[in-house]
């Protein structure tokens, strides 16, 4: 294999150089579009660099060797790649796969857990359960639902619930749900990836923010309705969790409150130019290794 391949895995690191500065310059929708795009990307090159290794790696060895019937010597000439390299691939290839499969369970589980939900009566979309706990979500799917506890209800005011309503319901609208599973799936096969996921997560909720606030017509009110919301959650959980709670008023909750207290914010597009330069290096890459790569099943006859 050419360099190309090891390119291909660098993409990863290029992304999670390049979030940071997606996610500020970048408007809450943009970002989360522009980011999950670029995790798929990166996960791809990154899979099919390890599959080119692996292949061109154990290509070699007897147990290919036995269902090829090429010659060894020829691919070593025609693919150099050392043995040790290409079984490191194929271990990093299969831990990440796993570990994706791992993540994409965990959320179908989580989805069918709550699928009792979908049966309860609603008033169109909206679900009350009954409980101390304050909190709201959004149920996607075929019926999709915005649930929310009586407790949280309590904790606002009529146009506050408006506001958090809306938020929900802008996740639903948008599919964000997809979104963090891409992000999510995409730091699981490269924890690289994991602080992508992360602002990926954090933009999601600032989309939905921006949403309530344009749906309301105040964004002072919507960070009043984030801010109380959140005090409630906390007020409830303090007691089981007091290092998480305070870690999530101060990272998460600031911040989405103090931007909904500035300006709506826009895009300014000049910060995409290095994310499409890295993206063009890379699919410059992945041509070819597809090259290589099917030159070297070709070697070994499987092609």
């Amino acid at each position: 294999m050419h360099i190309s391949v090891y390119l291909l895995l660098l993409a990863p690191v290029a992304l999670a150089m390049l979030g940071p500065q997606l996610g500020r310059r970048l408007a809450p929708a943009a970002a989360v579009r522009a980011l999950t795009l670029l995790s798929l990307i990166a996960t791809a090159a990154m899979v099919w660099g390890l599959t080119a290794l692996t292949v061109g790696g154990l290509g070699r060895t007897d147990v290919f060797q036995d269902q090829a019937h090429s010659s060894p010597v020829a691919l070593a000439v025609d693919d150099p790649v050392p043995d040790v390299l290409g079984a490191l691939a194929a271990g990093l290839l299969t831990v990440s796969l796993l570990r994706a499969l791992a993540v994409m369970w965990r959320r179908w589980s989580a989805v069918r857990a709550l699928a009792p939900l979908r049966k309860q009566p609603a008033a169109g979309d909206l679900v009350v359960v009954r409980s101390d706990r304050p909190d709201a979500y959004a149920l996607p799917g075929r019926s999709r639902r915005v649930v929310v506890t009586s407790a949280m209800l309590r904790a606002l005011p009529a146009d506050e619930q408006a506001v958090l309503l809306a938020h929900e319901r802008a996740h639903l609208l948008h599919r964000h749900h997809l979104y963090a599973g891409v992000a999510e799936t995409a730091a699981a096969c490269n924890p690289l990836l994991r602080p992508v996921r992360d602002l990926v997560a954090f933009q999601i909720e600032r989309w939905a923010d921006e949403e309530a606030a344009q749906s309301t017509g105040s964004r002072l009110l919507a960070a009043r309705s984030l801010a109380r919301a959140a005090l409630a959650i906390a007020d409830a959980t303090r007691m089981r969790e007091p290092q998480g709670v305070l870690a999530y008023l101060r990272h998460k909750v600031t911040a989405r409150v103090g931007a909904m207290r500035a300006e709506r914010p826009t895009s300014h597009w000049g910060a995409v130019s290095p994310a499409l330069a890295v993206t063009a290096l890379t699919g410059l890459a992945f041509a070819e290794v597809t090259s290589d790569f099917a030159r070297c099943l070709h070697v070994l006859h499987l092609f």
